[in-house]
């Protein structure tokens, strides 16, 4: 048992110390007066569509604008939720929506709430880097399996199935993907799904890029499936598509026999989402299609044009790129620490692959929607002499 001085065995397995070092550099740099791209948070340049900006609420158009919501969110913007759902994948009743601090804050309550220390999690990887240390912090086990970067070469099925065991609990299911920009086909979601019908599993759906797919057509949203509605959980942020990454607001929603459960926890983690900015995110979803569509079309481009320079196919969703920087290194080197710090040595602060699973130690991601579209390109061309 951990006593003073020490923190909890759980809390000791979360560690940034890798990407700390080069945020040092990177920040030594820029107090240096040297101009450093930061193409290492999934945040975008693009400012908020006007009416949903924080300075755009005020308390003459919603009284009671900086009290407490209500802990399953605003009547505003729960309508707004159930409209959108309904128009992307299908109806979900409001007593089914849950309103969340984003969809970190969000995952974690819904994580909190399902799961006992020592239940595993599979997480196909690479992933999110938040999501293993999230699982992690309740005790759980986050369970790699290295699977996005290689979907052509393994069976899907029997990849997922070697990793169950009769402390599995959950399949974390994140499409479109960070980081790899992968957009999971219905094939390979069909045996994701065989798996957890087998063994009982839920199906945590991470939708953060649920609108930014640069495919022709939308995709289908895992959680719209007929045979999942008993067995999945979705959380959603208005961070990505819509450029609301400081509002801290997003969602969560799923089987009726867990959200009021999650509702719960979520009392005695959050209580309840900013309210003035539940207000922002409420426009945003009914008023900001003209403004999603060209977020849409221009990271689409700068998607294509980072993938372009790194020599690999361009993403089909997301806001990042993963690579294998192994072409890249020197003699000796066995990660990609090395090429990461030549990287900012160039003015580009990149994410190391090892946040994103175990396997990736020699991998690279690149966020293409945190700098303008100019700013990217000089990124990019101050990037090219270190791929050589």
């Amino acid at each position: 048992m951990p006593k003073f001085p020490r923190v909890s065995d759980t809390t000791s397995t979360l560690s940034t110390r890798v990407f700390s070092q080069l945020a040092a550099r990177a920040a030594a740099k820029r107090e240096a007066g040297e101009k450093v791209f930061a193409l290492s948070v999934g945040d975008t340049y693009r400012p908020p569509f006007p009416a949903a900006r924080a300075e755009a609420q005020r308390e003459k158009d919603h009284p009671g604008l900086h009290q407490y919501a209500p802990v399953q969110g605003e009547p505003r913007l729960l309508e707004a939720i159930e409209e959108r759902l309904a128009a992307i994948g299908r109806p979900v009743p409001r007593d089914r929506i849950q309103v969340m601090s984003g969809a970190t804050a969000g995952l974690t309550v819904v994580i909190d709430t399902l799961f006992d220390p020592g239940d595993e999690v599979i997480l196909p990887s690479p992933f999110w880097p938040l999501i293993r240390g999230i699982i992690a912090s309740r005790g759980a086990v986050p369970v790699q399996v290295p699977f996005y970067d290689r979907l052509d070469a393994i069976d899907v099925e029997a990849t997922l199935e070697a990793a169950v065991t009769e402390k599995t609990a959950a399949i974390y299911v994140n499409t479109p993907h960070n980081p790899t920009g992968v957009v999971l086909d219905d094939p390979v979601i069909d045996a994701m799904v065989r798996v957890a019908e087998r063994h009982d599993l839920w199906l945590l759906t991470d939708e953060a890029y649920q609108d930014l797919w640069f495919t022709e057509t939308r995709p289908r949203p895992v959680w719209a499936r007929d045979d999942v509605q008993h067995r999945y959980v979705a959380s959603h942020t208005l961070s990505k598509s819509y450029g609301l990454a400081g509002a801290r607001v997003g969602y969560t929603h799923g089987p009726e026999s867990v959200m009021s459960a999650i509702r719960g926890v979520q009392t005695f983690a959050t209580y309840c989402a900013p309210r003035p900015m539940q207000h922002a995110g409420a426009i945003a979803l009914r008023e900001a299609g003209d403004w999603l569509e060209v977020a849409r079309s221009e990271y689409a481009g700068a998607g294509a044009r980072a993938a372009a320079v790194l020599g690999i196919p361009a993403p089909r969703g997301g806001t990042f790129v993963l690579f294998d920087a192994t072409p890249y290194f020197r003699k000796g080197e066995t990660d990609a620490m090395g090429f990461l710090g030549r990287a900012l040595d160039a003015g580009v602060l990149l994410t190391p692959g090892a946040s994103c699973g175990d396997a990736y130690g020699a991998w690279v991601r690149l966020c293409f929607t945190s700098v303008s579209p100019s700013e990217l390109d000089e990124a990019l061309a101050r990037l090219k002499p270190v791929l050589q």
